[in-house]
């Protein structure tokens, strides 16, 4: 894949993420009813879901070609910029957090659901998960600084606390009876989840960037539409933390696509054993002796 075709392809999600920003902001100021109903003679839904389309149709024509990668070392560069953005997102991630625990947003909405003991202690583990899978960004970034091989379990942390989130989020969302409320935050949920479990991959050297790459875009996307979501409610923690989310998914991306690294170093080959003649048919005596 040529270098031009990888800008386009971060260009393409950066004009969908904006594009869908300001359509999403202005369809809830004006066309999204309090109930969750569309006014009528809403059209701004239909644009949404055709940015959606033309991202994930771009997104696969555009990785298709795309070289395959499957270390961190051809991923993950060393460089101070990308490294110091994963560090501000995870500044994001303590800060959203910290709020969302101190406001007790999260706890509050858990009773809504029918197991409301299990939601409401996943709910009161989300904020401490992520502080944690901010501190998992931090070490991750300065490891890559110090030209460190990054630990999979880092973002495999990170992968948990998406995950707990989803579960926490979508039992609110679940009793909303209009998808056009939430619909972008579910999927930015999602790709978020994904896109984080792909990236734990490349330290393991078993990376998947086709499969990560469209995943930690949808996510850079979607996380922009959900931060207009974010800012109509005017919840200060979900919008720390969508915005960090959607700041770490674009750094990602833009290492994905733009890092040429070296290849993953070869395993050392197991010298082969140097036996006599003797000694490789004194098996096959003893085999046929006991016969």
């Amino acid at each position: 894949m040529k270098k031009a075709s990888r800008w386009l392809l971060l260009a393409l999600t950066f004009c969908v993420a904006v594009a869908g920003f300001l359509i999403r902001r202005q369809q809830l100021a004006t066309e999204l009813l309090p109930d969750g109903s569309l006014a009528e003679g809403s059209a701004l839904h239909i644009l949404l879901t055709v940015l959606s389309g033309i991202l994930f149709v771009g997104a696969i024509a555009f990785l298709i070609p795309l070289q395959k990668k499957v270390s961190w070392r051809q991923v993950f560069p060393a460089a101070l910029l990308p490294n110091l953005l994963l560090i501000l997102s995870a500044i994001g991630l303590i800060v959203g957090n910290i709020h969302l625990w101190a406001s007790g947003d999260a706890s509050s909405a858990a009773v809504v659901t029918q197991s409301p003991e299990v939601s409401t202690a996943l709910a009161k583990l989300l904020p401490p998960l992520g502080v944690v899978c901010a501190v998992c960004f931090i070490v991750f970034a300065v490891l890559r600084i110090l030209n460190e091989k990054p630990s999979p379990l880092l973002f495999m942390v990170a992968s948990l606390y998406l995950i707990v989130r989803l579960i926490v989020c979508f039992q609110v969302w679940n009793t909303d009876p209009s998808i056009h409320d939430y619909a972008f935050q579910l999927l930015a949920a999602i790709c978020c989840m994904l896109g984080s479990f792909q990236l734990a991959g490349f330290s393991f050297d078993r990376g998947h960037i086709r499969m990560c790459l469209f995943w930690t875009l949808g996510a850079t996307a979607f996380c922009a539409f959900t931060v207009a979501d974010t800012l109509h409610a005017g919840a200060l923690s979900n919008v720390l933390i969508n915005a960090s989310l959607l700041l770490s998914m674009a750094t990602c991306s833009a290492c994905l696509l733009l890092t040429d690294g070296p290849l993953p170093e070869p395993e050392p080959e197991e010298a082969p054993s140097e036996e006599t003649p003797e000694e490789s048919n004194a098996g096959e005596t003893e085999f046929f002796d006991e016969g």
